[in-house]
């Protein structure tokens, strides 16, 4: 019997190419990484607004989002955050402008919905890998690590020994096994690591680990439920045996923007 099924391989695969692409763009660091995070972003921003405006539904619409999350990024990264938190700004003028002029002739019900989605997306996606362009590599591979092993933890334990629903109505394969075995990884890693690169004692790293994982994991049923709601299964089929870069990053962009605050008042590193 084999130990893999094909969509392990293809999981497995995808991922070990992600991790290389992952490591060559860390080592290489400065404007590789951010045209790397700016790929990531329109990507995961394009798979948003396909779950809620189709394939090809608004496309000003959304080369306009994408246009003001690269300005969030590119400024953030600059050292200009209040620049970045301007163009969110400037997002919502053109909602309101929109939603005016949409107003006496689609009716109070669904005028403001189309903003509202394209408000969500730059709010979701951008807004939340705005630490990415500023986090110090370190930091950076701990929570890219401690998300991608919740993650993988969590496949694997809830794909072998799952028997009990985590939140069958949000997810119905995920399992509550896999959430166990997701935070047992999680903060198993984050001890190690700390043990080894931190500044802040073993048993800091350890309450640091259970609250990536608990981030982690909302962020991937917040994504799920985002799904649900539209009856799609994957963000989208780009990456083999994972879904699309929505289904990829849906945990980090949770985890790291709670590292980041963190950062800023604990010396964890």
């Amino acid at each position: 019997m084999e130990i893999f099924s094909n969509l392990d391989k293809r999981r497995i695969i995808t991922g070990l190419v992600l991790i290389a692409l992952l490591i060559g763009v860390l080592l290489a660091g400065g404007v590789p990484m951010l045209v790397f995070i700016l790929l990531v972003a329109a990507l995961g921003l394009w798979e948003f607004y396909d779950l809620f405006w189709g394939k090809t539904g608004r496309l000003p619409s959304r080369i306009c989002a994408i246009a003001l999350g690269w300005a969030m990024l590119i400024l953030t990264w600059l050292n200009r955050p209040q620049d970045a938190l301007v163009c969110l700004g400037a997002g919502f003028v053109l909602v309101a402008l929109s939603f005016l002029f949409r107003w006496d002739v689609v009716g109070e019900d669904t005028a403001f919905s189309p903003g509202g989605i394209f408000l969500a997306g730059l709010a979701y996606v951008p807004l939340l890998l705005l630490p990415a362009t500023y986090l110090a590599t370190v930091k950076l591979v701990f929570v890219l690590c401690a998300v991608a092993l919740s993650d993988t933890a969590a496949y694997f334990v809830g794909t072998r020994f799952g028997h009990h629903k985590l939140w069958s109505r949000v997810s119905p394969k995920k399992s509550g096994e896999g959430a166990v075995g997701s935070l047992v990884a999680c903060v198993l890693f984050c001890t190690i690591y700390g043990a080894c690169f931190g500044r802040a004692s073993w048993f800091s790293f350890f309450l640091l680990g259970i609250a990536v994982n608990a981030f982690a994991q909302l962020g991937d049923l917040f994504e799920s439920a985002l799904k649900r709601s539209v009856n799609v299964k994957d963000s989208s089929q780009l990456l083999p045996g994972h879904g699309g870069v929505l289904d990829r990053i849906d945990s980090l962009l949770f985890a790291l923007p709670m590292v980041a605050v963190v950062d800023q008042w604990f010396f964890f590193f």
